[in-house]
């Protein structure tokens, strides 16, 4: 049917009934075992990793080795992943469909479970986790790219996570494009395919290709971590006494039996012998250990001496320069060293407002894909997927909130301006009961008294009072 342009959906005619991108486990021949890839990267220094070609890959690198920048992507990622709902609009009218969402949640559903036990292992991976790893992608790379896999009845079987990074665009010559992966062990795959999406996060105009957000991170990180390494070196020879063990030569020869002291081969070896094992002895001490000696040794602590450089204030400035680039906060990343915690606070609201862009590619790319597989069962609609609004409040403190929303879903109700199933929708009870009255348009809330809306405020915890605006609670003077 056409949608109120004029424009009818028209179905793709062929599908693939497999996977044609390929993700991490592709690539390999049956029976063989696929390897880990968990590298050992705490012994590295930073400087291994400067030499990386290419930006993601050096973020990817850095979320292994940094715990800073592992802690922001982290971070990220856990406030990012809040719950979602999926709503379904007729294409025609752009109405809500009662219908069109019960598919789409069954769409979701049929990602989310296993139905066939018979094959052994179901390498599928549930939604959660499959917008996990996407959220994952997005601040990675820039973009996501997802592919809806389609099972042997060329239905919506599960999504894959295809890796930007190796995506490249292919021209048409009419100045559009479709994308071709890469593939370290063969010719590139065509992906001119219906159920393949792609997202990217603030892209340029004058380029072709979006990059990562922590792109500008890597620098900053860097100069971070070396500079932190030449601190610990720093603190390693000058920062703690040594102990000086001085041996008198003239006893240790005296010691030494007379075939050994006549030949001087052997009395150079025998010295470098009593030098090695009392090194070893010495070395292998524990602070509560006693040393004791014969008067053949002279103990001495040899502490640093001369002026020591101040780090705090080059440390401060590299931190706040560091989670700027990072697009977090201090707070957040545990680099606060100063400041009042109303600061703390509005760091915390900005870091809000960026996860919450980390989620619009994803929220793009699973409403194209849920829209095409629920348009593949027959339904006219349209899905649009959506990420819950993030808040770092306890849910106990969320009441005020649900409680004003509440009341102003239940108002709208009222005066006709949602329908039964949207209210349902959008207070997420899930479709109302059978036989329940209608109450869109009735009016049921005319001259109730709203007092728990009226009550609850939105700005009695701490984060709340400390954002409060000075705005006056009325427009009148003192005497009103």
């Amino acid at each position: 049917m056409p949608d109120s342009t004029g424009k009818q959906v028209v179905l793709p005619t062929k599908l693939v009934k497999k996977a044609i991108s390929n993700t991490a486990s592709s690539g390999y021949d049956k029976g063989n075992a696929v390897p880990k890839d968990n590298t050992r990267a705490a012994n590295q220094s930073i400087q291994a990793f400067r030499s990386q070609n290419s930006d993601v890959d050096a973020v990817r690198s850095l979320d292994l080795i940094d715990g800073t920048v592992s802690s922001a992507i982290f971070s990220f990622v856990e406030i990012a992943n809040s719950p979602f709902k999926v709503t379904a609009y007729e294409t025609a009218t752009h109405q809500y469909s009662e219908a069109g969402t019960q598919m789409a949640r069954s769409v979701v559903s049929s990602i989310d479970t296993l139905y066939d036990y018979s094959k052994g292992y179901a390498d599928k991976r549930s939604l959660t986790s499959t917008i996990e790893t996407a959220l994952v992608e997005v601040i990675s790379t820039g973009a996501l790219a997802s592919e809806l896999v389609l099972d042997k009845f060329r239905l919506p079987d599960r999504i894959n996570v295809v890796p930007y990074d190796t995506i490249e665009w292919v021209s048409r010559g009419d100045g559009t494009k479709y994308p071709r992966q890469l593939s370290a062990t063969g010719d590139p795959i065509p992906l001119d395919l219906p159920n393949f999406f792609v997202s990217e996060l603030h892209k340029h105009a004058n380029k072709a290709y979006s990059t990562t957000m922590m792109s500008a991170a890597l620098n900053s990180s860097y100069h971070f971590n070396e500079f932190l390494e030449d601190m610990r070196r720093t603190l390693r020879r000058q920062g703690h006494g040594r102990l000086n063990v001085k041996l008198n030569s003239e006893m240790v020869m005296a010691a030494a039996p007379d075939d050994i002291r006549s030949d001087p081969n052997k009395l150079r070896a025998f010295m470098e012998a009593v030098q090695d094992q009392v090194s070893a002895e010495l070395q292998a001490l524990n602070p509560e250990d006693a040393l004791v000696f014969y008067d053949s040794a002279q103990a001495d602590l040899m502490k640093a001496e001369g002026e020591k450089a101040d780090y705090v204030p080059l440390l401060n400035a590299l931190s706040g320069q560091h989670a700027t680039s990072l697009k977090a906060s201090p707070s957040i990343l545990g680099l606060r060293l100063s400041g009042s915690q109303s600061l703390s606070n509005t760091e915390s609201l900005v870091f809000l407002k960026v996860a919450r862009g980390i989620q619009r590619p994803v929220e793009e790319v699973m409403s194209r894909a849920i829209t095409l597989a629920t348009r593949l069962y027959g339904m006219d609609v349209y899905v649009k997927f959506k990420f819950d609004p993030i808040n770092l409040r306890p849910e106990d403190e969320l009441e005020a909130f649900k409680t004003m929303h509440l009341d102003r879903t239940f108002r709208l109700l009222s005066e006709g301006f949602l329908t039964d199933e949207e209210a349902a929708q959008e207070l997420g009870t899930g479709p109302r009961a059978p036989g329940a009255p209608p109450l869109s348009g009735t009016g049921f809330m005319r001259g109730a008294a709203s007092t728990n809306a009226q009550d609850a405020s939105p700005n009695s915890d701490p984060q709340g009072r400390a954002l409060q605006p000075d705005t006056p609670s009325n427009a009148g003077g003192a005497s009103q």
